[in-house]
Parts: C-alpha cells; sequence; structure tokens
C-alpha cells in the first residue's frame, strides 16, 4: 500500500471542540484507538497506519505507525517497510519510543517517517 503520487501534505490541527468530543467519547487514547483503528483481521499481527496525531514535520515526509500484537525487533519493522514502500522508492527512518515517552504503552508500535528518495541529478 504506497502513497499515492499526488499524496498531499497535510497538518490536521485538532480544534478544541474536537478534543473534548474525543475525550467524552473515548476517555483514553487507547480506547480511542482500539475503538477506531487498532483492529486486527483474522491471522493478521500488525496494521500500518497514517498517525492521528502526527509529529510536525516538513511538507513531503509522512509520519506513519506500524501498530503490532507485540513488539517488534528492528528487522520486523524493515520487512514490512520494504515489501510495502519499498527503498527504491521510499527513504525511512523508524523508532520506538522509551516505556516512560509512550502515550499509548499497552499497544506496541513503531513510529516511522517516510519520504520519496531524492534521486542525484
Amino acid at each position: 500500500m504506497s502513497l499515492p503520487e499526488d499524496h498531499i501534505y497535510t497538518d490536521h490541527v485538532h480544534p478544541w471542540e474536537e478534543i473534548v468530543e474525543y475525550v467524552k467519547e473515548y476517555g483514553t487514547i487507547a480506547n480511542y484507538l482500539i475503538k477506531t483503528k487498532i483492529q486486527y483481521p483474522e491471522g493478521v499481527t500488525y496494521l500500518v497506519l497514517t498517525n492521528d496525531f502526527p509529529y510536525s514535520v516538513d511538507p513531503g515526509i509522512d509520519h506513519i505507525l506500524i501498530w503490532s500484537k507485540t513488539p517488534m525487533a528492528a528487522e520486523q519493522v524493515l520487512e514490512i517497510l520494504e515489501e510495502r514502500y519499498g527503498s527504491e522508492t521510499w527513504e525511512w527512518s523508524f523508532f520506538v519510543n522509551p516505556p516512560q515517552w509512550q502515550s499509548v504503552p499497552s499497544l506496541p508500535h513503531t513510529h516511522v517517517f517516510l519520504r520519496k528518495r531524492v534521486r542525484d541529478e
């Protein structure tokens, strides 16, 4: 599942009313994710999703998350990225926040930043 060629950078700004609604309806980030995003189909152990609350980055850089049922080794993350995006077309950097910085410690996930590979002319 590659991003479309005409993918446009967006940095959705969450208005106050939306934040209040999320808090009232879901109570926690983990509840929001479990009820709206993190639903593994039969036999699937990970999901690749756009981050709903991305870090602020330059246009052209996408922030995705790889959610998994169990923590993933770096080799597994690299296999997923190569399969889905391909290092010939995309370049990426990824990390897992230390436990004390994780906003959703009960749901293992890897932060990935990717952009179209810049070719030297």
